[in-house]
């Protein structure tokens, strides 16, 4: 259970001015490679345990929705030893668009079997590519960097201001309304 927010949520807003430094980086190196991994893993994780705080987190930002790119596997099983070789097991020429919460981002991005950074053609992070290992011979999805940045800084930045308790009068059933 988390007491105190902001050591989870300062975190997240720091992650966010990093991709933001990177998406002018004409060549990341390594070291920002690694660390741009480890501010996604940890970052989505974090998301997810603030989401499980029932008091954390609005419940506007818990029901938004991520804009992804997704690109189907061409039929190829996906394993350890292939996994780098994205262009030979995804159809980069197809696939479509579509909005997902972010609890299923959270959860693809933490079971992530793939992660892989997208640099553009003139430099600059671009996006990240990401499947689960459930997914991984369906689907590779694709979260623009700006939308990654504007999600961590909605969540780092979001502080309810209301909380009510509420029980279903027919069912018995109890919920929390965080706004």
């Amino acid at each position: 259970m988390i007491w105190e927010s902001c050591y989870w949520k300062e975190p997240l807003l720091e992650a966010a001015e990093r991709f933001r430094s990177l998406k002018v980086v004409e060549e990341p190196s390594e070291d920002q490679l690694v660390q741009l991994e480890k501010d996604v893993l940890v970052g989505f994780y974090s998301v997810r345990k603030l989401f499980e705080t029932p008091t954390k987190i609005t419940d506007e930002i818990k029901n938004s929705k991520l804009d992804v790119a997704w690109y189907p596997n061409v039929g190829k099983h996906v394993n350890w030893r292939n996994n780098h070789r994205l262009d030979e097991l995804y159809d980069f020429s197809s696939g479509g668009r579509e909005q997902r919460d972010a609890w299923f981002i959270c959860s693809r991005i933490m079971h992530s079997f793939i992660f892989a950074p997208v640099v553009g053609d003139a430099g600059g992070l671009e996006a990240i590519l990401f499947t689960s290992d459930n997914d991984k011979d369906k689907r590779l999805y694709a979260l623009h960097i700006d939308h990654l940045i504007e999600f961590f800084k909605s969540v780092g930045n979001d502080n309810p201001t209301e909380i009510r308790w509420e029980r279903n009068q027919v069912t018995g059933e109890e919920s929390t309304v965080v706004k």
